[in-house]
Order: structure tokens, then sequence, then C-alpha cells
């Protein structure tokens, strides 16, 4: 009887987890914000939908950032820097590190 229950909620966990992963983060959205810069980087490592709200999380905790989106599909990280704000790439790759992914260059 156990078995069948623990059976029963893997295959739970499987199922929600197989439409998490393919119905979500089909692209990324960046809310319109007036005279900010918007800069594009290459994350690798991001291999479903959970992985990019950690390093979406990070990356905002950065003063100059306004708002971050990050698409796991697209391995890309899109950032909106506030206005008038001094902003290092440095900073960028350094929260995809602490995120456990690898940068990689800056796109646009």
């Amino acid at each position: 009887m156990i078995r069948y229950v623990f059976l029963l909620l893997i295959l739970s966990v499987l199922l929600v987890c197989g439409i998490g992963c393919t119905a979500t983060g089909q692209g990324v959205i960046v809310k319109s914000t007036q005279n900010s810069e918007t800069r594009v980087y290459e994350v690798f490592g991001m291999n479903c939908p959970g992985c990019h709200g950690g390093l979406e999380k990070l990356v905002e905790k950065i003063p100059a950032i306004q708002q971050a989106e990050a698409n796991w599909q697209k391995k890309q990280l899109v950032v909106s820097v506030r206005p008038g704000a001094e902003m290092n790439d440095e900073d960028i790759y350094d929260a995809i590190r602490r995120a456990n992914f690898t940068a990689g260059k800056r796109i646009k």
C-alpha cells in the first residue's frame, strides 16, 4: 500500500513539473520603462522555468537595475537600467555566477 502511495506521489510531482516546464517561459516580456537602457546578456545553465526566478531576484537587488527578466529557453537575461544610474556589466556577471549559472557575452 505504501508503495502505491509513494508511486502516486512521484507521478504527481513529475506531472506538475512537466506541465510547468512546457507551459511557462515562452518569451521574455519587458515592461515599458521610459528613458531606461535595456541590456541583454547570455546565461547558460538554466534548464527549467524555476531556474530563472532566483536569477531575476538576485539581479533586481542591484541598485542600478529597474527590472530583470530571464528566459531559460532563450538562455537570456534582459535588464532595464534605472535612468541616470551608472551600471557596470561586472555586477550582472557576478549575480549570474552567484545564481550558479554561467555568464555569456552581453548581446545588446
